[in-house]
Formats: structure tokens, C-alpha cells, sequence
């Protein structure tokens, strides 16, 4: 039996799994699906806690937390998007816990490196510009996509259901957690096996050339930015080829 953890991306949730998990438990497996704070079903949380702390270092003690108070160990640590820079501090905190590390068309920090400073690759300069822009002027939150068009343009989404369902859950990101920079360096972490699930429609293409060159495994789906919510079945059938190897 293997442990999944599956961590979500920006302006996402816990909930953005909902089509992606249950085959995973349906063969057995466990599979976590948190909210990271501020985020999902955790929303609220970002009216109680200052904007100040609600950063990068935050959403890894997230993960670790879990990871502690579970007991969980040889786990499948998953990560989609921005949960690269997460699943990355996490893996330096707690080495011993994790079998593997999957980024799902997730950002593959290195050293001192910040969300934003992975974006440009993936995103294009006019993102880029307009999330430094808020990190400039101090704005807490970045909003969230609120139409069907934005979600189908920026992450795929296009089926009206997945869309109804998708629309209303979506949060704000807490701005600080594209500033602030994570930090790698120790051996046991370096150790760790690393798979990297590449989207064809989604341009993180050169994270997947960096990604293979490292070695990493190095899977494909023809489809758009979310995985988990447009073609779950090939998703999950993947993480569970690499939990099986």
C-alpha cells in the first residue's frame, strides 16, 4: 500500500483533486488531498492570520505538519504548480518521509529561488509583470480567475461541470508566497527520487527538458495546465506507475 500526498497549486485547494484521488484509493492506497492555509476549504483562515506570515515557509510547515502528526512515511509527495516550491521545502525538512517527489507541470526551484522567479519560463513577461506588480505594492492577495472563460484560457477547464464545480471554490493567493524564496542544500533531500509530470498545453516545457536532464523521470498528457480536474485517469494511472516501480 502506498501513501499519496497530494499537494494543489495556486488559487486551488484540496478539492482540486476530487476526480484524481479516488482512483488512487479505490486501488488500495492512501491519499491525503490538504488544504494549504488560506486556500481551499482553509480560506478562511486568511482573514484571521496576518498577510505577513502567510508565505511560502507557511504552506511547507502545512505539509510537514501533516506528515508529522500522521506518522506518514515512504510517501508519494506530490505537487502541482506552485506546490513545486512546497513539495521542494518540504523534501528539506523532512527527507526521511518521502519515497518520492512528482511535479505535476510543477515549478522546480533551485536554491534562493521564488515562485515569481519561475514564471517567466511558464508564464510569459506580462504575468510576470502583473504578479510583481502586486508583490511591489504590497497587496496581501492576488484574486482569483471568477469566469468560465478565464479558467478555460489560463488552466484548461472547459467542461461546464468541471467549471460550475471548479469556479466557486477558487481562492485568493496570498501574495507572499510567490516572493518568498525556499532554500535546498542538504544531501538527504538531494537523494530523493523526483518524477515530473508534463502537460502538453501548458507551457512548462523547459522545467521537463531541466527536469530530464536531471535525470528525473519524466512523464507526458495531452492536455492543458490541470491534470487532476481535465484527464484524472491518466493522471492518477501514472502516479500509480511510479509509487508501483
Amino acid at each position: 500500500m502506498a501513501t499519496f500526498l497530494l499537494v494543489h497549486g495556486a488559487w486551488h485547494g484540496g478539492w482540486c483533486w476530487w476526480k484524481t484521488a479516488p482512483p488512487l484509493r479505490d486501488a488500495g492506497h492512501l491519499a491525503y488531498a490538504p488544504s494549504l492555509t488560506g486556500l481551499g476549504d482553509r480560506e478562511h483562515l486568511a482573514r484571521l492570520i496576518p498577510p505577513a506570515v502567510l508565505n511560502l515557509d507557511l504552506h511547507i510547515r502545512d505539509i510537514v505538519q501533516l506528515l508529522d502528526s500522521e506518522d506518514l512515511s515512504d510517501v508519494v509527495l506530490v505537487g502541482h504548480a506552485y506546490a513545486g516550491m512546497v513539495i521542494t521545502g518540504v523534501a528539506e525538512l523532512r527527507p526521511e518521509r518521502i519515497a518520492a517527489l512528482v511535479y505535476v507541470n510543477g515549478v522546480a526551484p533551485a536554491d534562493g529561488e521564488a515562485m515569481i522567479d519561475q514564471l517567466a519560463a511558464v508564464r510569459g513577461p506580462e504575468f510576470v509583470a502583473r504578479i510583481r506588480q502586486h508583490i511591489d505594492d504590497g497587496e496581501p492577495f492576488m484574486a482569483q480567475p471568477t469566469t468560465a472563460p478565464e479558467i478555460a484560457q489560463r488552466w484548461a477547464i472547459t467542461d461546464p461541470a468541471d467549471q460550475a464545480f471548479a469556479l466557486p471554490r477558487l481562492s485568493p493567493q496570498p501574495t507572499l508566497t510567490f516572493a518568498q524564496p525556499v532554500r535546498t542544500g542538504r544531501a538527504e533531500a538531494a537523494s530523493i527520487r523526483r518524477e515530473f509530470i508534463l502537460c502538453s498545453e501548458s507551457g512548462f516545457e523547459s522545467v521537463a527538458e531541466h527536469a530530464a536532464a536531471s535525470g528525473w523521470g519524466v512523464h507526458h498528457i495531452d492536455t492543458g495546465h490541470d491534470p487532476m480536474v481535465t484527464e484524472p485517469e491518466q493522471l492518477s494511472q501514472i502516479l500509480l506507475n511510479i509509487a508501483a516501480d
